[in-house]
């Protein structure tokens, strides 16, 4: 069964929800410059609630190592997700320094950018792969098929970008991933998730009828 992975979770109700309906993980946005950025204190409690066959995975970009390392003691988190032009060396040396599991994400426009990620391989647990891509005129494709490379490095891929449940199966077939993930897909506020949508995301991920 793929995993699904709910991003930009802002508050207690959305991520109880996503609980519930059987996400595997759920990402939190620690970026300062994020409109859905959440306080330690805040993630602390959701955290300290949610099951432990759910993860909390904090959302990181181009901040340093003191930075991160202060908010994973603070909140207890076990995963950390980098999205900035973090090294492969930094990524291993959070992952050994704090005992917490490394999502890396990549912009991933085509079959070239497997060359990209050949470095994270052993020194990241994970691959976020931001498949979409948005011409001038506002038209978004997706590199689902090429994404399905990833899989020649062994290291458990996600999809993300764009991805709801209009497209979300299109995304599995295609490119045979560990996971999808999903954030601005299954909103219907900024801040805030919408459970219909995100009901039928999950359960289009998971196989469910």
């Amino acid at each position: 069964m793929l995993k699904v992975k709910i991003c930009g979770i802002t508050n207690y109700d959305d991520a109880l929800s996503a609980t519930n309906l059987g996400a595997d993980y759920i990402g939190f946005q620690l970026i300062k410059e994020s409109p859905k950025k959440v306080s330690d204190k805040m993630l602390k409690e959701v955290n300290e609630k949610l099951p432990p066959f759910v993860l909390a995975v904090g959302v990181f970009s181009d901040q340093d190592h003191k930075t991160i390392t202060k908010i994973v003691k603070k909140t207890n988190l076990k995963a950390v997700q980098l999205n900035g032009n973090e090294t492969p060396e930094f990524c291993k040396a959070l992952s050994i320094a704090l005992g917490v599991k490394v999502f890396k994400m990549m912009k991933f426009t085509n079959a070239m950018s497997v060359i990209n990620l050949q470095p994270f391989v052993g020194n990241v647990d994970f691959f976020i792969l931001d498949v979409s891509q948005q011409d001038e005129q506002g038209n978004i494709s997706f590199s689902f098929e090429a994404a399905k490379e990833v899989a020649k490095l062994g290291v458990p891929f996600f999809v993300t970008g764009s991805i709801a449940c209009e497209n979300v199966k299109d995304a599995m077939e295609k490119a045979n991933p560990y996971g999808i993930e999903a954030d601005s897909g299954i909103e219907r506020l900024q801040r805030r998730k919408d459970f219909d949508k995100m009901s039928l995301f999950i359960k289009n991920v998971h196989g469910l009828r």
